[in-house]
């Protein structure tokens, strides 16, 4: 640099000065724009978090299906969900009377049953594997007359819950 004047060197060492403090400039805007990202980052990986967190989350087809039932237990009234599965039958329970003996409606007829329990005899029709088809047929029964009939859900043999007709429940 000797062959440049002075004015000329003066001129350079302000344009590096500058330039230099343009770079410092850059930098922080640089950085203040990166730590600007990070909070819009974090909000866009909530958001996806919680997307897929509704995703995984939604529930099954069993669980939609799963129904509200009246349990009754020792005397009282228990409210619970009753999951479907393959151990669950249905019937429609038509009447249910403890000094008389019904037992023998049941011999020979297909989808007619008389179960005893603690000296109370349950007149039961039909055995059915899934909720639609007992509530189709607890209406025809319903309308054929037997206003109070309900659904009994059995599993293993034991009821598990009573389903209620809409007509047996006075409001």
């Amino acid at each position: 640099m000797e062959f440049l004047s002075p004015k000329t060197k003066e001129r350079i060492s302000k344009l590096e000065a500058e330039n230099k403090s343009l770079r410092l400039q850059l930098e922080e805007l640089d950085t203040a724009e990166k730590s600007a990202r990070w909070p819009f980052l974090i909000i866009i990986l909530l958001i996806a978090a919680l997307v897929l967190v509704w995703k995984f989350n939604t529930p099954s087809a069993e669980e939609l299906s799963a129904i509200r039932v009246e349990m009754w237990k020792k005397g009282s009234l228990k409210d619970t969900t009753l999951q479907p599965s393959f151990g669950i039958e249905y019937s429609i329970q038509v009447g249910a009377y403890k000094d008389l003996d019904y037992s023998v409606l049941s011999l020979g007829i297909d989808g007619l049953k008389v179960q005893e329990d603690n000296g109370v005899q349950r007149i039961l029709l039909g055995r059915f594997a899934s909720l639609p088809e007992a509530q189709l047929y607890l209406d025809k029964v319903v309308n054929i007359g037997f206003e109070k009939a309900f659904i009994v859900a059995y599993k293993e043999g034991i009821a598990v819950g009573l389903l209620p007709n809409k007509t047996a429940i006075k409001e």
